[in-house]
């Protein structure tokens, strides 16, 4: 009797842990049909170059995945191209590539006989291929039926300093996930150069192999005077520097830090131009400060800057770029001044 009520208890129980198990497995499916729910909104990526939304996922699965486990944001072009690169490993390295190109000046002018080079990955024994081509009467240039993944273009022309979309672009032609790029004639990519002025003979930074100036400045808020004309620490110093840093060994437990930068005869200005070659005139600020505090959403642990600058009576011009952190025991400056009092910047 005692058997028969201990088997029965046992049946029961196992009877329990199956019925629990069937409502945790229909729990679980209901959570994923859930998730691939969501994971079907596409996801939308900007092409890299023409800036158009398009609907590509940003990854894909590993390709010894099932087809039919992939996640549905994935679009059609994506799962064509795995489809494709599946089918052919080769296949990045045997897409068609055609460009169009157009070289403009500084005031969107074109330019004739600009020396263009394109470099791309192919299938040919050194993995790369190259092609040299210059702009015709109107700017305009092309690179017609070769193959390959991606593609690099730069333009350049004596006379002329090349900007950054010159000095080397890169387009995609193969995977979408990293952004197709799609040629048009219609449409030509724009490559800008700026053409050379007169330079002039600049004080600079430079000094042997080194081009930046570096100022050792006491930590507890000391100003250090710098003479930029003669590239030194002097009394006669032109420029200000003072900081308030922990030492050295403690920085990283560190909660806040300064540095301050002065010219009292004139200021600073703060630029970010690609060829910083004309200096304004006014509009200067004596004083160029940072402070930094841990419970402030401006922390950080290094500044790089760079400025316009103005100093003395007459006025001298130049630029100046610095760079400190709360680790350096002073500065690292690089800059140029023109000694004759002119606005003009450009080096000879």
């Amino acid at each position: 009797m005692n058997k028969k009520i201990i088997l029965s208890v046992i049946l029961a129980l196992l009877a329990g842990f199956t019925l629990w198990g069937l409502i945790r497995k229909g729990s679980k499916l209901s959570e994923d049909a859930n998730k691939l729910e969501h994971r079907a909104q596409p996801e939308t990526m900007t092409s890299t170059n023409t800036g158009e939304p398009s609907q590509l996922a940003p990854t894909a699965h590993s390709s010894s995945s099932p087809m039919n486990e992939w996640s549905p944001s994935f679009s059609n072009t994506m799962v064509r191209y795995v489809q494709n690169v599946r089918a052919d490993p080769q296949y990045d390295w045997k897409q068609p590539i055609n460009f169009y190109g157009k070289v403009l000046d500084e005031s969107n002018q074109p330019i004739e006989n600009a020396s263009v080079d394109f470099t791309w990955t192919d299938l040919s024994p050194n993995g790369t291929s190259h092609y040299h081509t210059w702009s015709d009467s109107v700017g305009l240039f092309s690179m017609l039926h070769k193959n390959g993944k991606r593609l690099s273009v730069s333009a350049s022309k004596s006379g002329y300093y090349s900007a950054a979309d010159a000095r080397l672009a890169s387009f995609e032609y193969a995977n979408p996930g990293d952004g197709l790029f799609t040629p048009d004639p219609t449409r030509p990519v724009v490559f800008h150069l700026r053409k050379k002025g007169a330079g002039v003979n600049l004080i600079t930074s430079q000094f042997g192999m080194a081009s930046d100036f570096q100022l050792h400045v006491q930590r507890d808020g000391t100003p250090t005077k710098v003479d930029l004309m003669e590239r030194k620490i002097a009394e006669s110093g032109q420029l200000l520097v003072s900081q308030i840093k922990p030492e050295y060994k403690v920085w990283k437990q560190a909660t806040s830090w300064s540095f301050k930068m002065e010219i009292t005869d004139g200021g600073f200005i703060e630029e970010n131009d690609e060829f910083p070659f004309e200096a304004p005139e006014g509009g200067y600020r004596p004083v160029a400060e940072f402070y930094f505090n841990k419970a402030e959403t401006n922390w950080t642990v290094g500044v790089t800057k760079k400025y316009y600058i103005k100093f003395g009576s007459p006025a001298r011009y130049g630029y100046l770029q610095l760079n400190t952190s709360i680790s350096m025991g002073g500065a690292i400056i690089t800059y140029a001044i023109n000694p004759a009092g002119s606005r003009n910047l450009e080096p000879q």
